[in-house]
């Protein structure tokens, strides 16, 4: 019973090697390939279901390297549940690659559970570049100039990371998080730790996408397929702030040498965003903006370095990561702008239901599972007494509501175009029970979230006392 916890992990990376050989070799009779998402998203369900029964074990495994804490409990819980209905959602016609398109998000949701189960450095920085690889293969399975495109901005930011986390293993002698936090403890803030963790930080920050290194990530989602653009906007950022959330758990100690730093990327990116969002006309660009505003309010919660804000910026991230990497799944090709998603409410009325909350949930608007989320992270800003974030956090939210009902307005105001004048760029979803069910169970979960908001974020409340914060 001990080594059950390992059967999730086991069960995803099995089902993505299953997958990519089956389609590799052509294993697979053709009529039974348009039950493999099913198939597929099941075993991911099932994955979820084991973690959720036997995740609360409190143990570590292989000499300390994996722990099984609330912390990664919570992470995994999410990552598993984000993967499961991004797989369910997909309009598979869109996709280039049915058996890569599967097993590239069960890899990425694997490697967030690494990272969420890691020890130490060495751990985080593995599960983070895995899910950073899945997304570079499903991006270039489309755009191979924007796969590269991608490979070289990871090359950078795992430059960045690997730099600052060696200039952290040479000053404090471990890699190790708990023990890099009671060395930390006893030293005060000094330039000589301040610049690399600012290192190490930015480069998360390239990894996530956020303002203003979002000029690397974002363009290359925009080009990618859907459930491409999905993990590089939402699953490979869900990686990275799980790095993040740990290792600023790691150096609490000297909060001061990240704290002012991390405000003013989510100053930047929460005010930034929004605007951009509401610059823009296309929902696949408004969307990644949206995204870009909603992490700006994840970093707000880590500049707090209390227990609270960590605990709300981890209940927001789950929230973030359902609507980000499902987003762009609900929305298909769209590559025609706002001319392919006019009128659908009336054409495909479940998948545009779940469309609207997607961008009303990344947008902050209550009471959906991004809301309170965002309102839990206010709490936590009031409460450290940072009012100037607060008030540029709200500003943002104003402006993300705005284009949030600008979108609404084109799903059920606008008039759908002509069967016979839409196009490749424009077409339609295609309908198919696993879509609409999937669809279902988006809503469902994006308003249940909310309406189950305080027991969630007790659990996240226990995942970040679990990192050490008191």
């Amino acid at each position: 019973m001990r080594y059950a916890v390992l059967v999730p992990e086991a069960l995803v990376v099995a089902a993505a090697m299953v997958v990519m050989v089956a389609g590799r070799f052509g294993l697979l009779p053709v009529a039974s390939r348009r039950f493999l998402p099913l198939a597929v998203a099941a075993i991911v369900v099932l994955a979820l279901g084991v973690e959720l029964w036997a995740g609360a074990t409190l143990t570590t495994y292989f000499g300390g390297a994996v722990v099984q804490d609330r912390f990664a409990l919570f992470a995994k819980a999410a990552a598993l549940a984000i993967a499961a209905v991004a797989l369910a959602t997909a309009d598979w016609d869109a996709e280039d690659s049915l058996h890569l398109g599967l097993a590239m998000p069960l890899l990425a949701a694997f490697g967030v559970m690494v990272a969420a189960s890691a020890a130490d450095m060495v751990g985080l920085w593995a599960g983070l570049e895995l899910s950073a690889a899945a997304a570079v293969v499903m991006v270039a399975l489309r755009r191979p100039d924007l796969g590269l495109r991608l490979l070289v901005v990871g090359g950078i930011a795992t430059s960045l990371m690997l730099v600052g986390l060696a200039f952290l293993y040479a000053s404090t002698g471990n890699a190790d998080l708990n023990a890099i936090r009671d060395v930390l403890a006893n030293r005060p803030p000094t330039v000589a730790t301040a610049i690399p963790l600012l290192l190490l930080l930015g480069g998360l920050a390239v990894r996530a996408g956020i303002a203003p290194f979002h000029v690397g990530p974002l363009p290359v989602g925009l080009g990618a397929s859907p459930l491409g653009a999905g993990l590089v906007i939402g699953l490979v950022t869900v990686a990275a702030a799980t790095v993040g959330l740990k290792l600023v758990a790691a150096v609490a100690p000297i909060s001061a040498v990240y704290s002012p730093y991390a405000a003013a990327v989510a100053a930047v990116a929460m005010v930034g965003g929004g605007a951009a969002a509401l610059a823009v006309r296309s929902p696949r660009p408004r969307m990644a903006y949206l995204a870009v505003a909603q992490l700006g309010w994840v970093a707000a919660g880590l500049a707090t370095h209390f227990r609270s804000g960590i605990a709300a910026s981890l209940f927001l991230l789950a929230a973030f990561g359902v609507a980000a990497t499902c987003g762009p799944a609900l929305l298909g090709r769209a590559e025609a702008g706002e001319t392919a998603i006019a009128g659908l409410g009336v054409v495909r009325p479940v998948r545009a239901a779940g469309l609207a909350l997607a961008f009303l949930s990344l947008a902050g608007a209550p009471p959906l599972a991004g809301f309170f989320g965002e309102l839990a992270v206010a709490a936590a800003l009031a409460q450290s007494g940072n009012f100037v974030l607060l008030g540029l956090g709200l500003l943002g939210s104003i402006l993300c509501a705005a284009a949030a009902v600008g979108t609404l307005r084109v799903l059920y105001i606008q008039s759908p175009i002509e069967e016979a004048r839409r196009g490749a760029a424009a077409a339609l979803p295609a309908v198919t029970a696993l879509s609409t069910a999937g669809a279902v169970l988006f809503c469902v979960l994006i308003a249940g979230y909310g309406v189950l908001g305080y027991p969630i974020l007790g659990l996240a409340d226990q995942g970040a006392e679990a990192l050490g914060l008191r």
